[in-house]
């Protein structure tokens, strides 16, 4: 029915043959390109599996739109038009729409070929406008995320994702305050600055706000890790476990491209976004096991292994975001390998002290598809 009836009808019946001759599967995420069909002005159809329709969630929509857009974005294209099936909400084409932003944009960041090649326009045939739009703007947020995690330590670091920042909240119109070094060392955020007095690079602490709604304190604060290199300091990580360590700010990361969607959709919300930035590296200066510490809270803290730093950054940002008097809080970071043997690498680990809260985010991650697995955090 729907755009496929139309396709059918086109191509002279070419449709529910290949359908009959099993050449297209409707499983989810079956793909089947079809090259120059007779009857249509195009050079490539896509048809799209999408399974069971009662199963098709946000989560699902976004992936399949997000795979026929990798598929495409192999060559060059001009415009790609995506022609929906009959009865999508809202809601999955605000999905479907991200995941195709998110799906034609590889990492061929330095790349001299690129694998991808973004689309130059993406068409929707679709009434709900409004939700294409969205969409977009999801895409690009998360676009955002992805290219910061993707950069090298030599592209990113605490001033540059900074500066970063500062462009995303001038575009976007949210407020920024930046703490530099001596603000910290005002502030007295003594476990951050430890972690970042090994480097050469010095730290930030940033606080993106959105004032969506007219009251003083902020419905929902989130904060993210920024360690944009970690060596692991003198607890040195062996070279296989620091291929990747440029990627130990990708909280930080996702705390910036949320508070950018937050800010392009102009949500009703008052929502503010801290990260903390350093690099952990190891020098004469770099902070040493066996080192008393003493946090902004006033906690003070005994070193006994350098690589467990992302607690040591995040323990002072807290201690400012508790300032901020929100309702809610998330704190989002790449904080122990642990989480990874439990859960491997497709699935978020998440721990509460509030579990009415936890309710609600474990049922947002499940609506966008996102694998979220809540673990124990017992009193002792």
């Amino acid at each position: 029915d729907g755009p496929a009836a139309d396709v059918d009808r086109l191509t002279g019946g070419q449709l529910a043959r290949l359908i009959e001759a099993g050449e297209i599967a409707a499983g989810r995420d079956k793909l089947t390109s079809w090259l120059a069909p007779a009857g249509l002005e195009t050079s490539h159809v896509v048809v799209v599996g999408l399974g069971d329709p009662a199963t098709l969630d946000r989560g699902a929509a976004a992936a399949a739109a997000g795979s026929a857009a990798k598929l495409l974005a192999g060559q060059k294209r001009g415009r790609v038009v995506f022609l929906l099936v009959d009865g999508w909400d809202e809601e999955r084409v605000c999905a479907a729409v991200s995941g195709a932003v998110i799906g034609c944009v590889g990492q061929d960041l330095y790349r001299a070929e690129t694998t991808l090649h973004p689309i130059e326009e993406l068409a929707w045939q679709t009434s709900h406008a409004a939700a294409v739009d969205r969409g977009l703007l999801l895409g690009e947020a998360t676009n955002l995320t992805r290219r910061l995690v993707n950069e090298p330590a030599g592209k990113i670091y605490p001033e540059s994702f900074a500066e970063v920042a500062s462009q995303v909240a001038e575009e976007s119109g949210l407020e920024l305050e930046s703490w530099d070094k001596q603000k910290l060392e005002e502030e007295k955020c003594g476990s951050l600055l430890a972690v970042a007095q090994g480097s050469d690079r010095d730290p930030r602490l940033l606080i993106l706000r959105h004032r969506g709604a007219g009251r003083e304190k902020p419905h929902l604060a989130l904060v993210g890790k920024g360690v944009t290199f970690d060596s692991g300091g003198l607890s040195l990580k062996p070279n296989d476990s620091m291929k990747t360590m440029k990627c130990d700010m990708a909280g930080a990361a996702t705390v910036l491209g949320a508070m950018q969607a937050i800010a392009r959709l102009d949500l009703p919300c008052h929502v503010v976004g801290l990260v903390g930035l350093v690099e952990n590296m190891v020098s004469g200066s770099a902070y040493k096991l066996g080192d008393v510490l003493t946090a902004r809270s006033g906690k003070t803290i005994e070193v006994l292994n350098t690589d467990a730093e992302g607690r040591l950054v995040l323990a002072d940002v807290l201690d400012v975001a508790l300032e901020q008097g929100a309702d809610h809080l998330v704190d989002l970071a790449t904080l122990t390998g642990a989480c990874v043997v439990a859960l491997g690498t497709d699935v978020c680990g998440v721990m509460t002290n509030d579990q009415d809260w936890c309710d609600q985010v474990l049922a947002a991650a499940a609506t966008c598809g996102e694998r979220a697995w809540q673990l124990p955090m017992f009193p002792e």
